[in-house]
């Protein structure tokens, strides 16, 4: 049995194989790339791998050339590729319909701001705070891929597929009312109706099953076991942040999300239970309500700078 091909001489191999898909390479290049493949077994088998996927890329739509010339789809274009050499053929379909090749569409939200959004194929889509998507449809795919933020999606009956695309894998809805969310490389999903099924970028068929009233989480190299789903946790699709015993620290961080500059609070509260419904669209009414029931203080060092410490005596 080979042994794997490491990282990076796969990312080196998917790199030539972009620059290849701009445009013939000039002799030097062309040198270059001979050079690079006699390095090593290793690198020849990783060209041998690149290879088989070349011919693909001449049926990548207009809008996907024109992508790929932009730095940070191109960027995502070499991590995904690097993925397919590992994965294979037969994951190609990821890659062809990949939101970020053809980018239809791009909807965003500002710090604050939630909004509905209904795709030409019924599905509705809320967008959380600070988010950003992509939507792209195809004759077999309707797919969003979800750069930041999180999102509420409630999928609409059609004979495609619907796949949520994130940097670290993918979402495949199967009839469902589900929610993602992006926290730096990692991605909270919770099914509230249906299922989903996850996988990851560099494990395509590696899936796990999430049913609803389940949750679970995605990482670049993981998929965490199953745990119950919070039903609260998408009332911000109502403007609405409802906490049942939530550490203060918890509530704070989450409000903060919601509002412009600094939110913080004392270490010595932070394990303070907070129970109620505030809103999110008046993140300085939800402070007074929550001065106005629980033993705390707003300490207000400006308009955009706010610590929430024990009352004053």
């Amino acid at each position: 049995m080979q042994a794997a091909i490491p990282d990076h001489i796969l990312t080196e191999a998917a790199t030539w194989l972009m620059e290849m898909h701009d445009g013939p390479l000039p002799p030097e290049r062309r040198a270059q790339l001979a050079q690079w493949r006699e390095r090593s077994p290793e690198h020849q088998r990783a060209w041998e791998k690149a290879s088989l996927l070349m011919d693909k890329f001449s049926g990548l739509p207009p809008g996907g050339a024109i992508a790929l010339r932009k730095a940070p789809a191109r960027r995502r274009a070499i991590k995904t590729v690097a993925a397919l050499l590992v994965a294979g053929p037969a994951a190609w379909l990821a890659f062809r319909h990949a939101p970020w090749l053809q980018n239809d569409n791009t909807y965003r939200t500002a710090i604050g701001e939630h909004r509905e959004i209904v795709l030409a194929d019924g599905t509705r889509v809320h967008l959380n705070t600070d988010s950003e998507i992509d939507v792209f449809f195809s004759q077999t795919l309707r797919g969003i891929w979800l750069h930041r933020g999180e999102i509420l999606v409630t999928t609409a009956k059609d004979p495609r597929s619907l796949m949520v695309s994130v940097d670290e894998g993918y979402i495949k809805a199967l009839g469902t009312r589900f929610m993602v969310r992006r926290s730096g490389e990692q991605n909270k999903i919770a099914v509230f109706e249906g299922a989903v099924e996850l996988s990851l970028s560099e494990a395509p068929y590696s899936l796990l099953h999430v049913p609803a009233g389940k949750q679970s989480a995605m990482s670049a190299t993981r998929i965490d076991p199953l745990s119950d789903a919070d039903d609260n946790s998408s009332a911000w699709a109502s403007g609405m942040l409802i906490a049942n015993q939530m550490p203060l620290s918890q509530f704070i961080a989450e409000l903060s999300r919601y509002r412009r500059g600094v939110l913080e609070c004392d270490p010595a509260l932070a394990r303070l239970p907070v129970s109620g419904v505030f809103p999110l669209n008046d993140t300085s009414l939800a402070l007074s309500l929550l001065e106005q029931t629980m033993p705390v203080h707003m300490q207000y060092r400006t308009r955009y700078w706010v610590r929430v410490t024990r009352p004053e005596k």
